[in-house]
């Protein structure tokens, strides 16, 4: 898993990834160490299980890669083939609530090549969830909600979220462990937890970065392991 993922996200929707954690976003895959084994199961995970909606919070503490991780997942060609309707929603620490769900709302509608209702910025928050809810509800759909930090935050979207009985998924990036655990309470779901790079890989994707793809160089190694050993 690639360390670039830190600090707070803005609340732009767009696919483009256009995003203050953009580094997280932007990692080519050759840069990425560790992922494939929790990519994959975290892509069965969304696969399998019942027709109703679940939730699927991927939970570890800050720069682990949570949004490295479910970036893959949702761009995975079996995930974009089994979901009609998928939407990336980065909430972060400064969200507002109308203001989440109006990006929510630009980027369903278009997914689906519709134009955004007239008058969107003048509704309140019910005919906003209302909205989303309408045009999710004959749709098996992936939503992910990258960065949540207070359960607040997952309440103010998860009336909006229809349990369809299509299959639908909601991955929930958090560092929060009450957020992924009260998610999944409520909705059938089991919490991702992200676990720390073996020490190999570590060391692998540190060397990568420090010495461009090359070897560590013997007289630096001890100092460089006592380094990696403060950042883990």
């Amino acid at each position: 898993m690639n360390k670039a993922e830190q600090g707070s996200g803005s609340t732009s929707a767009s696919n483009t990834w256009q995003d203050r954690r953009g580094d997280a976003l932007l990692i080519d895959k050759i840069d990425l160490v560790g992922i494939d084994e929790p990519k994959q199961k975290l892509v069965q995970d969304l696969m399998k299980g019942g027709c109703g909606r679940e939730v699927v919070p991927v939970a570890a503490m800050g720069g682990m890669g949570k949004t490295t991780l479910a970036k893959q997942v949702y761009d995975d060609a079996e995930v974009k083939k089994h979901f009609k309707i998928r939407a990336w929603i980065t909430v972060s620490q400064s969200f507002k609530i109308e203001e989440l769900l109006k990006d929510m709302i630009r980027e369903i509608f278009r997914v689906v090549s519709r134009p955004v209702p007239e008058g969107l910025d003048s509704m309140n928050n019910n005919r906003l969830r209302r909205i989303i809810k309408d045009l999710l509800q004959k749709r098996r759909y992936l939503i992910v909600l990258d960065d949540v930090w207070r359960l607040h935050e997952w309440d103010a979207v998860k009336y909006a979220l229809p349990n369809n009985n299509y299959g639908s998924r909601v991955i929930l990036t958090t560092r929060n462990t009450d957020v992924a655990s009260t998610s999944v309470t409520e909705s059938v779901g089991e919490v991702f937890n992200l676990k720390p790079l073996a020490p190999k890989e570590s060391w692998d994707l540190f060397c990568r970065k420090t010495f461009q793809g090359n070897a560590c160089p013997t007289y630096l190694e001890e100092i460089c392991k006592n380094i990696l050993k403060k950042c883990v």
